[in-house]
């Protein structure tokens, strides 16, 4: 069983050992290789949400399913959802749906964080997407001239 999970439109190569009871071939080396068809096309694969704390900072996401593989995503939620903000909009496209999934700041303070954001699919090849998110805030300007003087 090979996990195939980000691997699509790529090639995938296994390697195994196997050990028999033949004196001549003690030990065989097989190398199995085959293409992983793309599901999804997601840009970008991860979020990062960087800038100063306060400032509105939102960055959006699209996912786009293969034709051979069309799906509808019917839900969306994020594993926390406290310093994140996001919604999930769809577009008719002559190839089929397109989803822009917009995810905004919502942290008000200095520090980091991270999220995961679940799209569910009608799809039984692959029913879950996620998209990573990450937080770095950094103190405003004028906060940091008050500290040094």
């Amino acid at each position: 069983k090979v996990n195939t999970l980000h691997r699509g439109g790529g090639t995938i190569r296994k390697h195994a050992t196997l050990f028999t009871n033949d004196l001549k071939n003690p030990r065989l080396k097989l190398t199995i290789t085959g293409s992983v068809d793309k599901f999804v096309t997601i840009q970008p694969k991860r979020v990062k949400l960087r800038g100063i704390a306060g400032d509105r900072i939102q960055r959006q996401v699209k996912i786009i399913p293969e034709e051979k593989y069309p799906f509808k995503i019917v839900k969306a939620s994020a594993r926390d959802g406290k310093n994140i903000h996001f919604k999930l909009t769809e577009e008719n496209s002559e190839k089929g749906p397109i989803y822009a999934l917009l995810i905004e700041n919502k942290r008000s303070e200095k520090g980091h964080y991270f999220d995961l954001i679940t799209l569910e699919t009608d799809s039984k090849i692959q029913p879950k997407l996620s998209i990573r998110v990450y937080g770095d805030l950094r103190q405003p300007a004028e906060e940091k001239k008050e500290r040094v003087q």
